[in-house]
């Protein structure tokens, strides 16, 4: 093997490992498919996890423009005033009591009282920011960062801003890459020493290009998680890969305080699988985990109106399975829609829940 295969083929390892993205567990990651307003919803673990994180595969060659890696929030409220942190599985852990000075948190953690949990972004904590200036409580800052994170009319507005804002760093990463793996190549091969030096010089500088957007982005749009995006200008300065993948890497500040479902319904697209199967999440706790009838209670009741605002309900997303192989009646577990055989009555999938005929 030639030393300049050698060079391709490490060059298109380190590429393709820029092109995992790691998110926290419990996020979901939406990707717009073409033609329609439809998403696709993309689970870290799905495909390679650790304790925290698992990995979203990126789009190849071409820029992830329609990635929305959005979070849930880590802290959630009922209107009684009771807690429950995001663990780091995804699931909800139940607090008895806290408030302002038992959290603690860096651009990557948020840590309440002994539990710890894993953060996309820095700027997921921006609305709990903004309501503890307000003079609010643990208990209430959690509550309207839910809210607002769960409004639709906010959704699509975080999402506008994040195309508006990200237009000039998505041609970038295409030239970058297309540089690299077409430009430099073509001027070893064909060109002299000097075309090929001029190539590299373009596509440093569009490095560079790069590296100057993602600071702006730090210090006039996202400045919640202005140190990530100023780590990220320093990388792609110095990087070529990272600065292929700038794009997706802010993408997950941009929409670190959207949850999924309030994307979904500001697009209109009631009839996605992962917002039914979230539904059914919220309607059929698992007996046995407090912590899911505090979501529960404080997420139903507000998807609930946005919902009524896009002429749906709940009623749409709790409905049998359906599945030609079993025509008549049969045993379901409402929360998974696993399909059992005759004589069993709990679904051991989802805490011995007790399923329903059809």
């Amino acid at each position: 093997m030639t030393a300049f295969a050698e060079f391709l083929l490490v060059a298109t390892a380190l590429y393709l490992w820029e092109s995992l993205l790691w998110l926290p567990l419990g996020t979901t990651a939406l990707r717009h498919s073409w033609p329609g307003n439809t998403w696709r919803a993309l689970d870290p673990g799905r495909y390679f996890t650790t304790r925290a994180t698992g990995v979203v595969p990126l789009l190849p060659v071409m820029p992830d423009s329609g990635l929305a890696p959005c979070q849930s929030p880590p802290l959630i409220a009922d209107r009684h005033g009771n807690l429950a942190i995001r663990k780091n599985s995804g699931d909800y852990q139940k607090i008895p009591s806290a408030d302002w000075p038992d959290l603690s948190h860096d651009s990557h953690h948020l840590q309440l009282a002994q539990h710890r949990v894993r953060l996309s972004s820095g700027r997921s904590l921006e609305l709990l920011r903004r309501a503890r200036k307000r003079g609010l409580t643990l208990a209430q800052a959690a509550d309207r960062a839910n809210r607002l994170s769960l409004s639709p009319s906010r959704a699509g507005r975080e999402w506008k801003r994040w195309k508006l804002v990200s237009k000039s760093l998505k041609i970038n990463s295409l030239l970058i890459t297309l540089g690299f793996f077409a430009g430099l190549p073509a001027s070893y091969v064909f060109g002299s020493g000097m075309q090929l030096a001029l190539v590299a010089l373009w596509i440093w500088l569009l490095m560079v290009w790069t590296a100057a957007h993602l600071h702006w982005l730090a210090r006039r749009v996202y400045r919640d998680a202005s140190a990530e995006l100023n780590m990220d200008a320093l990388l792609s300065l110095l990087v070529p890969f990272h600065a292929m993948r700038a794009h997706e890497s802010a993408a997950v500040h941009a929409m670190a305080t959207t949850h999924f479902t309030a994307l979904l319904i500001h697009s209109g697209d009631l009839g996605n699988r992962a917002l039914h199967r979230y539904a059914r999440m919220l309607l059929h706790p698992r007996p046995g985990y407090p912590a899911d009838d505090l979501l529960a209670a404080a997420v139903v009741p507000v998807i609930t109106g946005h919902l009524e605002r896009a002429q749906s309900s709940f009623a749409d997303f709790d409905r049998p399975p359906h599945d030609p192989d079993h025509p008549g009646p049969m045993s379901y577990c409402p929360r998974c829609h696993g399909i059992y055989q005759s004589g069993v009555t709990h679904c051991t999938e989802c805490a011995d829940l007790p399923l329903q005929t059809r």
